[in-house]
């Protein structure tokens, strides 16, 4: 039994989850890994493998979409903004909101909103997020939002010419050699997530809004985001399905120095570091003080996280099913800050 499966052990016993897969790699190699109970414990449990996929969440941001904006190239500008390429975005109110503010978080949309609550599907969402109002001034603040990302998605699609899911297996899946994807076709490959929609639906509730087709179940086999699962299961906030090895071969892309410019800090003057798709260090909750400054990193709801060191070349990847059955009200950070002083400290 290694370090990281001695730690994953130690974590289930605590009851911080159910099940899990850890990798530490570098630019090149990877270090070690390890594996660690249950994918699934309700209706029937069945255990975590190295083949094991998670529904990855909001580590589609950086790794999907961001990467995709990259991979456009010259087609999609930083500074250009969403009217350019979405006409019902031509308007007064979303002056100032750039390809790059989407990216770093500061666009000034809302934190949240059920966009399934006016309408499902892609047409629908496109609609709807032309409609909503933005709550800040662009650039002034960062607040985290999956609205930047589901608008996101549009641009690609429109920019690239295809679904999103496409243009990841052909632009990003498959230079990196990952097998990482959206859609997963083997159900019972895949880590299982919350029952019931418990959080959206208090989420919407909270915001006086109402929604008839929340999923009762297990979700399994399916992205539990409620955004992207009823735009159709691909987007650019969430839906993305991998293993470990997935992850790490995806973000290890991000060490080449052709990419450096997305992983500078884009919000020096503001409280929390963000580069183009990426959290950096500074404001992070998941970080810790031996990580390098120019580290960079992202989480996910369901119990999801990476970080990449570039002094080190290191590469940290947990991958969790936190919120199954059930989702808990604590702080993950907790488990991720312990995995990251082991990793960490370990190269001390």
């Amino acid at each position: 039994m290694n370090r990281l499966e001695r730690f994953l052990r130690g974590e289930i016993e605590e009851g911080w989850f159910p099940g899990a897969s850890a990798l530490v790699g570098s630019a090149d190699a990877i270090l070690e890994e390890a594996v660690a109970g249950f994918a699934c414990v309700e209706p029937e449990r069945a255990e975590v493998d190295a083949e094991t996929l998670f529904d990855l969440a909001s580590l589609t941001k950086p790794l999907a979409a961001a990467a995709l904006v990259h991979a456009a190239g010259p087609a999609l500008p930083l500074e250009a903004a969403p009217g350019r390429f979405l006409p019902e975005w031509k308007r007064t109110r979303f002056d100032g909101i750039t390809i790059a503010s989407l990216l770093t978080h500061t666009s000034g949309l809302a934190a949240w909103y059920p966009v399934y609550a006016r309408g499902a599907g892609v047409a629908a969402y496109r609609r709807t997020l032309a409609e909503l109002e933005p709550e800040w001034r662009p650039g002034s603040a960062v607040v985290y939002s999956d609205l930047n990302f589901l608008l996101l998605a549009h641009v690609l699609e429109t920019v690239l010419a295809a679904p999103l899911d496409a243009a990841f297996d052909a632009l990003v899946a498959a230079p990196a050699g990952a097998a990482a994807r959206f859609l997963p076709p083997e159900p019972g490959r895949t880590a299982a997530t919350e029952k019931g929609d418990l959080v959206e639906r208090a989420m919407t509730a909270r915001l006086g809004l109402s929604y008839a087709g929340f999923r009762d179940g297990v979700v399994r086999g399916e992205v539990h985001d409620g955004n992207a699962s009823r735009r159709g299961g691909v987007s650019a906030n969430a839906g993305l399905f991998g293993t470990a090895r997935d992850v790490w071969r995806l973000s290890r892309s991000w060490l080449d120095a052709g990419r450096s410019a997305f992983l500078r800090d884009w919000t020096p003057e503001l409280p929390e570091s963000r580069g183009l798709g990426w959290q950096r260090v500074r404001g992070a909750g998941s970080a810790v003080p031996a990580m390098s400054p120019e580290s960079f990193g992202h989480t996910g709801f369901t119990g999801t996280s990476v970080w990449v060191d570039p002094s080190r070349e290191r590469i940290a990847v947990l991958l969790t099913n936190r919120i199954h059955p059930v989702a808990p009200e604590t702080n993950f950070h907790e488990v991720r800050k312990r995995f990251h002083e082991l990793v960490w400290d370990r190269e001390a």
